[in-house]
């Protein structure tokens, strides 16, 4: 029987966290308008950085299922196109997910979001921490697209407010955990902006 899609959809915040979990701390997810959130966003202040193209994977090892295992968790996302309006240029950036083991993972502990810590290394060794504390859920044709907002703690663009988007195909994300070898990996299409007010 799968999952609703609203909230096994929640296992992007898992797969991409880069310095560990918090306290949980995420809206719960929403399905209005993911296009009104980034939108939103740009409203927060000037644009310093855009990312308009990027990739995200995560890799399961066994696969996630409904009965909990020890799993091993990695991942890495890549952004490229970045356009720099204000601040030192950038034009590229990558974000690793170190390989892990979680005890006692299931599909069913993806739909407990957390906070997030990620950190993303650019193209020119600078880094920025990132913490993303809300999440927001939306359904665009085929699509689940996650909207991810939160600041920059430190590094590069400190103080900046950044949003996040991740997109996967929802069928790749329901049949996971209902198949036999469970959820083994994501592919998707993710971008990043940051803006912050001067």
């Amino acid at each position: 029987m799968r999952r609703p899609v609203g909230l096994l959809n929640a296992c992007v915040l898992m797969m991409l966290g880069c310095g560990g979990w918090e306290e949980p701390a995420l809206t719960a997810p929403d399905e209005g308008s993911v296009a009104e959130t980034s939108e939103a966003a740009l409203d927060l202040g000037p644009v310093l950085v855009t990312c308009p193209v990027g990739t995200s994977q995560a890799f399961y090892s066994p696969g996630l299922k409904n009965t909990p295992q020890d799993v091993t968790v990695s991942g890495q996302a890549t952004l490229s196109n970045c356009v720099t309006v204000l601040g030192d240029p950038v034009t590229s950036g990558t974000n690793s997910l170190t390989s892990s083991v979680v005890r006692g993972f299931s599909c069913g502990d993806l739909l407990l979001p957390r906070a997030v810590t990620q950190t993303v290394t650019w193209n020119t060794g600078e880094t920025s921490t990132m913490v993303f504390t809300q999440l927001r859920v939306g359904v665009q044709g085929t699509l689940s697209v996650f909207v991810l907002t939160g600041t920059v703690r430190s590094g590069k663009f400190v103080d900046a407010t950044a949003v996040r988007t991740i997109s996967y195909v929802t069928v790749d994300l329901e049949d996971g955990c209902a198949s036999p070898e469970g959820l083994t990996s994501l592919s998707g299409l993710t971008t990043l902006s940051l803006t912050k007010v001067l």
